[in-house]
């Protein structure tokens, strides 16, 4: 499996592979954000309800970001932006430290926020301008990979920086950062990306709008779009609970030692990394109905297990399910995303990743609210519940042309 990666990160195309190479610069450098809470309640001399206040400031700089997305990547192009959110992200990280009581945080953790997340939206139009219809499964995946790589490494670096240095871990973000804009302006002189859509009056052989179609969104195609967006909310809640709930419900709910909480995340890492690119790879040609059941089911049923297990070999199985549905179902929604002719590009993947964010904001909520003394798996419970209900509301959207895009039949890749 590895050389399988290794082989299809070596033939990607090269805005492909300039993408993937500055994504990676880019996450990985992103060492400070998991520690901002604890330096605001320490260093920055904050109490706990200023530092939630400061944090939320930066979910909200984010996802002003992803509304804003769309009208610039309309009018730039997606280097032009990201460039622009590096060089913003590097100068309003570097501030952080400097900064000089709540006021001051509230200015700079903001423009911080929408500098990081500018990024992705922009990355998303560059691999769809970069990446046949056909190969865009392959293209997500290979640019999840650099993600999770990153935010592997990152935090690790950022760990033993914040433990020499509080103030280092933020030098370090700004540098790493402007590591990315560097590499990625050093790479300019590859050839312009394609326009994300086909020339006028030419069909897309994979099921795509053509240019008139895809310039001018009708309603139907709105529909599509909100559709599957909010039939994604609730998977991106799902899976957003496995990165604020899993170390409370391991050691708090369950009553397991800590160290099965980083089995849990390792576990989901690994299989990310190993077996994304591949799986991907053989699902190419899958069309996008089966692709998404076939990961709603996944994910569905894994978030089940999670409520049932009270063991760690449990927690472990019930990971590799969910595991297995994440690395389906996030490319098989970006490439069906991708397709729709509704919304341009820039736009549709900005909301889209406006939907990931709320997501994040809400999945501390859900676990608040619903965890209890006697059922600390009723956030699983409803998340698995929740995702297979929207698997179900997936087949009946299907059935309309105005709530699903329809596709050519395709077969799947052996």
């Amino acid at each position: 499996m590895p050389t399988e990666t290794l082989r299809t990160l070596a033939g990607l195309a090269p805005p492909l592979r300039t993408l993937f190479l500055t994504t990676l610069l880019f996450r990985t450098g992103t060492t400070a954000y998991p520690f901002l809470t604890p330096y605001l309640l320490g260093r920055g001399g904050l109490d706990a309800a200023a530092a939630g206040l400061t944090v939320t400031a930066f979910g909200a700089g984010a996802l002003l970001a992803d509304l804003a997305a769309g009208p610039l990547l309309e009018r730039l192009h997606p280097h032009t932006v990201m460039r622009g959110g590096f060089l913003l992200g590097a100068a309003a990280v570097a501030v952080v430290p400097l900064a000089d009581g709540l006021p001051a945080l509230l200015v700079a953790v903001p423009v911080w926020g929408f500098a990081y997340e500018i990024v992705t939206p922009a990355a998303y139009s560059a691999t769809i301008a970069a990446s046949p219809p056909g190969q865009r499964k392959v293209a997500f995946s290979c640019h999840r990979l650099a993600i999770n790589l990153g935010l592997s490494a990152g935090p690790l670096l950022g760990a033993l920086l914040y433990a020499l240095d509080p103030d280092a871990v933020f030098w370090a973000n700004a540098l790493g950062v402007l590591a990315a804009a560097a590499f990625l302006h050093a790479r300019r002189a590859h050839p312009p990306l394609p326009p994300p859509h086909p020339p006028k009056g030419r069909a897309d052989p994979d099921g795509a709008a053509d240019g008139p179609a895809a310039a001018r969104p009708t309603r139907a195609g709105r529909t599509r779009f909100w559709t599957v967006f909010a039939l994604s909310l609730p998977v991106q809640l799902a899976y957003a609970l496995t990165s604020v709930f899993v170390g409370a419900y391991v050691i708090v709910g369950l009553g397991l030692p800590g160290y099965w909480a980083g089995i849990v995340f390792t576990v989901n890492a690994v299989g990310i990394v190993l077996f994304e690119v591949p799986v991907n790879l053989r699902m190419a040609r899958v069309g996008h109905l089966p692709t998404l059941l076939t990961g709603y089911t996944l994910a569905g049923t894994g978030f089940l297990l999670m409520a049932l297990a009270d063991s760690g070999p449990a927690l472990v199985l019930a990971t590799l399910v969910w595991t297995a549905g994440e690395i389906v179902v996030f490319p098989g929604l970006l490439d069906y995303v991708s397709r729709l002719p509704g919304p341009p590009a820039g736009r549709a993947m900005g909301l889209f990743s406006g939907g990931v964010n709320l997501a994040f904001i809400a999945a501390p909520q859900l676990a608040l609210h619903l965890s209890a003394p006697g059922r600390p798996g009723a956030p699983w419970a409803a998340a698995g519940a929740a995702v297979c209900a929207a698997a179900l509301l997936l087949l009946a959207a299907r059935t309309h042309p105005s709530t699903w895009h329809q596709e050519p039949p395709c077969t799947s890749a052996t």
